[in-house]
């Protein structure tokens, strides 16, 4: 079986230009922040989530949290609705989301880290390559579900740490629930090693992403800065919006210039009764990339502050399941600072 991720989205678009090497180091580093390797297929295109509004004290966590109903049972596709166009314009909630986003603000210390709580559902492929005798592997997929703790260094030069409690998989929509789905049990614990190869301009920790710009132009151009592999422009730039927001923290004046540069970036539109993975709706900002799946940033419908996200199917000839599956869903349950993260001697998880 072919364990290699980033090989295997290639493997579905083999049209598709190699990532630049500095993206595809990057790209590794978020696989392995993902444990087990794995990650959304419309990861790579992109992704945003933060939560707003929390508070810390004097270095004491203020947490909130939020109960997750369960979706279905384990061998249940998950099929939402198609997208319904909402009256108002992306431009117009991406503006309430950055009005939002400036009410409030974390200030973690370069030496804290931002711990992070969320519940996630992403694709799983395999056996898109060859295996030991050369012969080609079938081809299976399944949705794998968990609920992460991560905390990350404020200013990312220290380790790190990864929690993980696998849930319950779901077959994915249009395809029979392999075996393999239910491998993986339990909890597992990983350590995250401080990596200091990355170019600057695609760093997230906190510290990097406080010196970027706190209005809307300044920011669209770093979205647009560098190599970040790909074919298009446009879904690179919103690829680097997903990798400075996810499990992570930005400061709240650059996240409210980043949703509102989101808003120009072209094939933004506005859906209504988006559903994050903690059951919570709202109103939906996403877009559709080359594999066919829009995904969506939900954001509350009264207060704007981003729940989580999802992933739909457009185009079910290029996703290679029906219109309207539900193919990744997130929610994000709270975001605070911490002193200091468990110990964990896995190192399994280490630089590139």
């Amino acid at each position: 079986m072919n364990n290699d991720e980033i090989e295997m989205v290639a493997g579905i678009r083999p049209d598709v230009p190699p990532y630049a090497p500095e993206a595809k180091g990057a790209a590794r580093r978020g696989l392995a922040a993902a444990a087990t390797g794995r990650r959304p297929l419309w990861r790579r295109p992109y992704a945003v989530m933060l939560a707003g509004a929390l508070a810390v004290v004097a270095g004491v966590t203020v947490t909130v949290m939020v109960t997750a109903p369960e979706r279905g049972v384990g061998g249940t596709e998950v099929v939402v609705a198609m997208p319904k166009i909402a009256p108002m314009s992306a431009t117009e909630v991406l503006g309430r989301a950055a009005r939002a986003a400036a009410r409030s603000d974390l200030a973690p210390r370069d030496d804290q880290f931002v711990k992070v709580e969320s519940q996630t559902m992403y694709s799983s492929f395999s056996g898109m390559g060859t295996d030991a005798e050369g012969d080609t592997e079938s081809e299976s997929r399944y949705l794998y579900r968990t609920k992460r703790v991560i905390w990350q260094s404020a200013d990312g030069k220290k380790d790190g740490a990864l929690k993980i409690e696998h849930l319950e998989p779901y077959a994915y929509p249009g395809w029979p629930i392999p075996q393999e789905a239910h491998k993986d049990r339990g909890t597992e614990w990983h350590r995250l090693p401080a990596c200091g190869n990355t170019p600057d301009y695609m760093r997230t920790d906190y510290a990097s992403l406080r010196k970027l710009p706190a209005e809307a132009d300044g920011m669209r151009a770093h979205l647009y800065t560098g190599d970040r592999g790909g074919k298009s422009k446009d879904e690179a730039a919103w690829t680097a919006a997903g990798d400075m927001l996810r499990e992570n923290y930005m400061p709240a004046a650059q996240r409210a210039a980043l949703f509102e540069a989101l808003g120009t970036i072209p094939g933004v539109d506005v859906v209504r009764d988006a559903e994050d993975a903690a059951g919570r709706r709202g109103v939906g900002v996403g877009r559709v990339d080359q594999t066919g799946v829009r995904a969506d940033l939900i954001f509350d419908s009264e207060t704007y502050e981003l729940l989580g996200e999802r992933g739909v199917v457009v185009d079910e000839k290029a996703a290679r399941s029906p219109a309207g599956s539900l193919v990744a869903s997130t929610a994000q349950l709270s975001v605070t600072v911490a002193d200091s993260p468990p110990e964990v001697k896995d190192d399994a998880t280490g630089c590139p």
